[in-house]
């Protein structure tokens, strides 16, 4: 039963040495308290993005597209007024997250970097993301340049890339991956020198963030953030997001699974439910809580949901397989995947058990459940994204037709 866990190591090892460090400082009896904040802190971590050019670039209407949220909706950034000072506007599932949009240099509140970097307060933000709908101008390489003094992660964009598809299809000579490749030349180009190192410039549209480069942009800025901030972020990155793109999806796994450990931990010191055919007991509410936690974060449709409805007849039972939300479900589940031997399995697994958690085998059997239930969640959702996927390819087929 080993092979059940393989691959886990790396991640466990992280735990188990931050775990430790803990229990070096402060002892074995606060572990439970530990664990319980460990799980909570992904939502406490603040991450602050500014979103920067000049006006017309696009910058409202990217914070709202990040956030998956509509121009018309609640806390949408308006898409109609000018910036003149740094607004926050927070992510819809985290508040600590925030997108801010920031004023242009060369207005008559900051004609200058010198006056900009002042007001704008540029230490705050933990990344920059520059903006652009044509060229980047003067004013953008030197708040770069200033940015970079500073060490800080900055991207380059450019925006409204579906309006220059459009107008590029009406020419017979038609080649989209040409006009991208242009496009991108001619914004390094427009750098210059000054930024010869950099290689890459992120061409996107805010309104159809499933296409070129904005998950791939999703994914830099991710990479760009320290672990909390980074597994903050993919949290809480959104179901379009993660369904188009392969790496933000695997992102979000992994850290789920990073979660197994401390959900084990803190189950085995709740309240414990008795599970019938199961000589153990766990902590019912919180494993289904999990689960409810990975439905959400990898993409699939509430039951009854519009978008549930769509799904095929199959796709909709293995949907239902995994919306577990009882316990008497729950023990049916674990009944049918979990052994004592497995159990005993995933103890043996996880150095140092016994000592952490007065109820090592109530330990195992969630840690081994979740792992089960990630599995099968994770499967359902891949078969919703490709369900979906090709979906629009035959739609698309149909209308070139």
């Amino acid at each position: 039963m080993a092979s059940d866990f393989v691959g886990d190591d790396e991640w466990v090892n992280v735990e188990m040495e931050e775990l430790q460090r803990e229990i070096d400082e402060s002892g074995v009896a606060k572990i439970d308290e530990f664990v319980r904040k460990r799980l909570q802190q992904w939502e406490s971590v603040e991450v602050n993005i500014a979103v920067a050019g000049d006006s017309g670039a696009g910058k409202s209407s990217f914070t709202n597209a990040i956030r998956e949220i509509c121009d018309e909706d609640e806390g949408a950034a308006d898409v109609t007024e000018s910036t003149t000072e740094p607004t926050p506007y927070a992510h819809p599932t985290n508040s600590n997250i925030k997108f801010w949009d920031l004023p242009g240099i060369g207005t008559p509140d900051y004609p200058d970097l010198e006056t900009y970097v002042e007001k704008v307060q540029l230490e705050k933000y933990d990344a920059f993301l520059i903006l652009t709908a044509t060229r980047f101008t003067k004013n953008d390489l030197l708040l770069a340049e200033k940015i970079r003094s500073m060490q800080k992660s900055f991207f380059f964009i450019r925006t409204k890339i579906d309006e220059n598809v459009r107008a590029e299809k009406r020419k017979q000579s038609y080649d989209e991956k040409a006009m991208l490749t242009k496009i991108r030349s001619n914004c390094l180009k427009n750098l210059g020198d000054h930024f010869s190192n950099v290689k890459d410039v992120f061409l996107i549209s805010n309104h159809e963030p499933d296409k070129w480069d904005f998950a791939r942009l999703a994914q830099a800025i991710l990479d760009a953030l320290p672990k909390y901030q980074r597994q903050s972020l993919t949290l809480s990155l959104g179901k379009a997001i993660t369904r188009s793109s392969e790496e933000i999806f695997q992102g979000k796994l992994d850290a789920l699974k990073g979660r197994i450990w401390w959900i084990a931990a803190a189950s085995a010191a709740g309240a414990l439910v008795p599970i019938p055919g199961l000589s153990v007991g766990v902590d019912a509410a919180l494993i289904l809580r999990e689960l409810s936690l990975y439905r959400s974060q990898l993409g699939l449709p509430e039951v009854g949901s519009a978008e549930f409805v769509k799904l095929h007849l199959a796709t909709r039972e293995k949907v239902l397989q995994v919306s577990i939300t009882t316990v008497a479900q729950l023990s049916v589940f674990l009944v049918s995947y979990t052994t004592e031997a497995t159990i005993e399995e995933a103890v043996r697994f996880i150095p140092f058990v016994g000592l952490l958690v007065a109820s090592t085998m109530s330990f195992g059997a969630t840690y081994y459940a979740l792992h089960k239930l990630l599995e099968a969640v994770k499967d359902v959702a891949l078969l919703v994204i490709k369900e979906a996927t090709d979906k629009a390819a035959s739609e698309l087929d149909s209308k070139m037709d």
